[in-house]
């Protein structure tokens, strides 16, 4: 697919998605996961897995039998476990594992995906037309950027790859697709966000437009930093994320279909990619779509873009 600019509007992926074969288990023991039973005693405090997430009970009580999720006065939904902390809207949330990692999951229809905090050496992506049938589409390659030049080839260590997109994938209504992350023996491998669903192009192939020169990307810190009076300071320190501006030129008869788009992914944390080209990759980030359209002339429209982006 030739990409000029591009929004994911995504799938929710539920625990029940997740298939065999799936490495990480739930709950995850390693990581302290205990799992939900009915009818037990709870005290205020004790952290259970239900159904992807993880709930802190908020009153003491035995012999209970509703799920966490319908019994709200007794249960706080804390976050994803380790298995799902992929597929929440957070980066910095990540799945981590030692050597090896798999997912399977089965979305249904998609025609793309994008995983942003790879930890690792390598990746493979294996997207099938049914679980284990055949190979519609797969990927492979290191998690490493390429050196600039001979100089950084030589003394720069390798930068980790930030995020990957795939696309042109194949409708099946029963797509399976499996991620897997490899490191050294005992090294350290983590995701921080899957992302599967339908490419939405602002500008289709074959019409003209596309996005402008003069688009921004701004690295936003979400340290914390507490000053004190004699000018010394605390730092926690937190993720950082990309905020992404651009103008997009389009053919008046597009301006409708983009408004659609922008109605799609409102209050949804998306795939944004301004470019298609390795080379603006800074313009592409995960986070919150807004825009304006304007009528600029009886042959060209013009689209607005703010991406504020999520750790």
């Amino acid at each position: 697919m030739t990409v000029k600019v591009r929004v994911m509007v995504p799938i929710d992926v539920k625990a029940s998605m997740i298939k065999a074969g799936t490495s990480v288990p739930e709950p995850d023991t390693s990581k302290g996961e205990v799992a939900w039973v009915a009818s037990a005693s709870q005290v205020v405090g004790n952290e259970r897995t239900y159904n992807g997430s993880i709930w802190i009970c908020a009153q003491a009580h035995s012999g209970r039998t509703a799920t966490p999720d319908l019994d709200t006065l007794y249960w706080t939904r804390l976050g994803p476990t380790n298995r799902m902390a992929p597929f929440d809207d957070y980066s910095n949330t990540k799945v981590v594992g030692v050597t090896s990692m798999t997912y399977v999951v089965q979305p249904g229809f998609l025609n793309g995906l994008a995983v942003y905090g790879m930890e690792g050496a390598t990746y493979e992506i294996v997207v099938r037309d049914a679980p284990g049938g055949a190979a519609m589409r797969s990927w492979s390659g290191d998690l490493y950027s390429q050196a600039a030049g001979f100089y950084e080839l030589l003394f720069s260590p390798l930068l980790p790859t930030e995020q990957l997109s795939f696309d042109d994938i194949p409708l099946s209504p029963t797509a399976e697709v499996t991620i897997t992350v490899t490191s050294a023996p005992g090294g350290r491998v983590a995701i921080g966000t899957i992302k599967m669903g339908d490419w939405r192009q602002f500008v289709e192939n074959g019409m003209p437009g596309g996005t402008r020169h003069g688009a921004e990307s701004t690295r936003k810190s979400r340290t914390l930093r507490e000053y004190n009076a004699d000018g010394t300071y605390k730092i926690v320190r937190r993720a950082s994320s990309r905020d992404v501006t651009c103008s997009i030129v389009v053919h008046p008869d597009q301006a409708m279909q983009a408004d659609a788009i922008l109605g799609e992914v409102e209050d949804l944390a998306v795939p944004f990619e301004a470019s298609g080209l390795p080379k603006y990759g800074y313009l592409n980030t995960l986070g919150f779509v807004t825009g304006t359209i304007r009528a600029d002339s009886p042959g060209t429209a013009s689209i607005n873009l703010k991406v504020e982006g999520n750790i």
